[in-house]
C-alpha cells in the first residue's frame, strides 16, 4: 500500500469517526486498540493488520473495502446499511426501522 493509500483511507476513517461524533481517543478504546497507534492510521503513517481493520471496521461501522478502496461492491450494494445495522443495540434497530417506514413512506 502507497503513502497516499494509506492517507486516503486514513481520511476515510477520519470523516466517518467525526460523524459517528467520536474523538479518536473514544474511537481507539470502541476498537480495542491504542489512540496513538489509531491516531498513526488516521494520518497514514502506519498500516493496519487484518485483525485491526477487522475492529476498525466493525467500530466505523464501514465495509473493510470501503476502508481500503473507498468505494462498494456489487450493484444495489446494502452492505453499508448491513454493516451499520449490524452495529445496532435492539432498541436502535427498533428506531433505524420506523426512520426507514417513514423515509419509504414520504415518497420523494
Amino acid at each position: 500500500m502507497t503513502k497516499q493509500e494509506r492517507i486516503a483511507m486514513g481520511q476515510r476513517l477520519r470523516q466517518q469517526r467525526n460523524r459517528l461524533g467520536l474523538t479518536r481517543e473514544q474511537f481507539a478504546e470502541l476498537a480495542d486498540i491504542g489512540t496513538g497507534y489509531y491516531g498513526q492510521i488516521e494520518v497514514g503513517t502506519s498500516q493496519m493488520s487484518i485483525d485491526t481493520l477487522m475492529k476498525v471496521a466493525r467500530t466505523s461501522r464501514l465495509s473493510m473495502e470501503y476502508i481500503l478502496f473507498g468505494e462498494e461492491g456489487g450493484e444495489t450494494d446494502l452492505g453499508s446499511l448491513e454493516t451499520l445495522l449490524r452495529g445496532c443495540t435492539p432498541r436502535e434497530l427498533r428506531l433505524a426501522e420506523k426512520v426507514l417506514q417513514l423515509f419509504l413512506l414520504r415518497g420523494d
